[in-house]
């Protein structure tokens, strides 16, 4: 939580310390306040456990539920009891269920990376070279490479990138000549905006790794 703090600037940032961390991270959210009002904030997909799906931003966020404004329609409240997933466009944000399938399905983009937790107590972090139902593969210095199996790993992390603001998705599609004066640009460029872990596998958990599709918006 307090990494998630330290970067908490966009009302996503709030969501990803609330979400991922469980109901802990709710209940320790509710001393503070019991409805944080959002700033407008990039659109995201909210898929629920019955296949539903809803776009937009965050327009509220409470311990217990999130509410999305929806483009031209009426704001909808989403239960976090209903939440099965959050995405933004392809790139997962917060995944309410243990899948391999969701690990194998991640597309690392140039700064981000997996941890890997084993049944031995080991903490993995890096780009693997590759990933598959077997596992995760390794390169460990020039020549060594090292295979963790399934089986031995007990939990997997996708340490994503932070969402780009508002400001800097609109300075990207409407003016992107002037991200040169936007100092996020230079953070993102160098790696520097920061991850959020979002868990995909668990081995406590029921292991889902049936097809997610929305079913209706």
């Amino acid at each position: 939580m307090n990494a998630c703090a330290a970067r908490s600037g966009p009302i996503v940032a709030v969501l990803f310390c609330l979400l991922q961390s469980g109901g802990v991270a709710f209940a320790q959210f509710h001393h503070r306040a019991k409805v944080q009002p959002a700033a407008p904030s990039a659109s995201l997909t909210f898929m629920k456990r019955d296949g539903t799906c809803v776009d937009g931003p965050i327009a509220t966020i409470t311990p217990k539920s999130v509410t999305v404004q929806p483009p031209q329609k009426a704001p909808v409240t989403i239960q976090r009891s209903d939440l099965l997933r959050v995405t933004q466009e392809d790139a997962v944000l917060f995944s309410a269920r243990s899948s391999w399938a969701d690990v194998e399905a991640v597309q690392l983009s140039p700064h981000e990376s997996f941890t890997v937790k084993t049944r031995k107590g080991q903490l993995i972090q890096g780009r693997p070279l590759s990933v598959s139902d077997n596992g995760f593969f390794y390169r460990r210095f020039l020549w060594l490479k090292r295979r963790y199996l399934k089986k031995q790993i007990v939990a997997v992390d996708y340490l994503r990138m932070k969402p780009a603001s508002p400001a800097f998705d609109y300075f990207t599609q409407e003016a992107p000549a002037l991200l040169f004066f936007y100092p996020e640009f230079y953070d993102r460029l160098a790696g520097l905006e920061g991850h959020v872990p979002v868990r995909l596998y668990d081995v406590l958990l029921h292991e889902d790794n049936a097809p997610l599709k929305c079913s209706q918006r």
